[in-house]
């Protein structure tokens, strides 16, 4: 498979980090308002320095770099490895990586079941950015 082609986002940036997320509730094929919820309920955006509407423009984005990435083919493996990687590439900073994977693991949690879906990409996040589970909690 060819490296994935994504809009760019500056290094660090809210839609930077909001694609991670957008890319974690789309894994499993569904953006389900249960894990979408949280990210207002929670204060989420605001920690991200975002808000709904840009939610909704990096989402739909993420979308349309998807379809053409599946090209020809009309498929794409949502937790392909080299997939997963493009879209994290541009998270540099270790305390922003920290923060989405904790992120991560409260959506994965919202619908009350922690899919093996969404397990595979929380264990792709946390071998690729190096974080070890457990220095989650501190």
């Amino acid at each position: 498979m060819e490296r994935p082609i994504l809009t760019a986002y500056p290094v660090d940036s809210a839609p930077a980090m909001l694609r991670v997320i957008a890319m974690f509730v789309m894994c499993d094929g569904d953006a389900a308002d249960l894990e979408i919820e949280p990210l207002e309920n929670l204060g989420i955006f605001g920690m991200l320095d975002a808000n709904a509407e840009l939610f909704a423009t990096v989402l739909d984005t993420y979308c349309d770099d998807l379809i053409a990435h599946a090209g020809a083919s009309r498929r794409v493996a949502l937790v392909d490895t080299a997939w997963v990687d493009a879209v994290l590439e541009p998270i540099q900073e270790p305390e922003r990586r920290r923060l989405l994977t904790q992120i991560l693991l409260v959506l994965a949690r919202a619908d009350g079941q922690f899919g093996d879906i969404e397990l595979a990409v929380v264990r792709r996040v946390l071998g690729r950015w190096d974080i070890e589970l457990d220095s989650l909690a501190a």
